[in-house]
């Protein structure tokens, strides 16, 4: 399997067995979009498409998710945004700075404003979509 720049979106009812590489299959039903990371190292990678959890967004280029793609918890690690269907790869993050965007995330997820480090957090998040938009 090789590194993939780009991923072609196909909507889906049910879940396909098998992925094909470079393919962001989107079940609208099932509420969830899946593709093989695009790192190439052949793990499943499944995005909530949730309001809690990642928007997505069907432009003529190609589908954009936000917030970024991190697969921390995969032998990879890799970590990219999916932006009009193509791969804009992000660093590495460390132990720490994963913690802390998680524990900002049930912030959100519980309705709660940030502060301190959220709040950091979250300012951050808006200087990045400003320069990647």
């Amino acid at each position: 399997m090789a590194r993939v720049d780009c991923l072609a979106t196909v909507f889906v009812e049910d879940i396909p067995e098998q992925l094909e590489d470079g393919v962001l299959y989107v079940s609208r039903q099932c509420h969830v979009a899946l593709h093989n990371c695009a790192c190439g190292c052949g793990e499943e990678v499944s995005t909530p498409l949730v309001a809690t959890e990642y928007d997505f967004v069907m432009e003529d280029e190609g589908a954009s998710i936000w917030p970024s793609i991190g697969n921390h918890d995969f032998p990879c690690g890799s970590h990219y945004i999916i932006k009009r269907g193509r791969i804009h790869w992000a660093g590495k993050m460390s132990r720490e700075q994963i913690e802390a965007g998680r524990a900002y995330d049930r912030l959100l997820k519980r309705g709660a404003q940030p502060k301190g480090l959220g709040a950091i957090l979250a300012w951050f998040k808006r200087l990045w979509i400003k320069f990647i938009s």
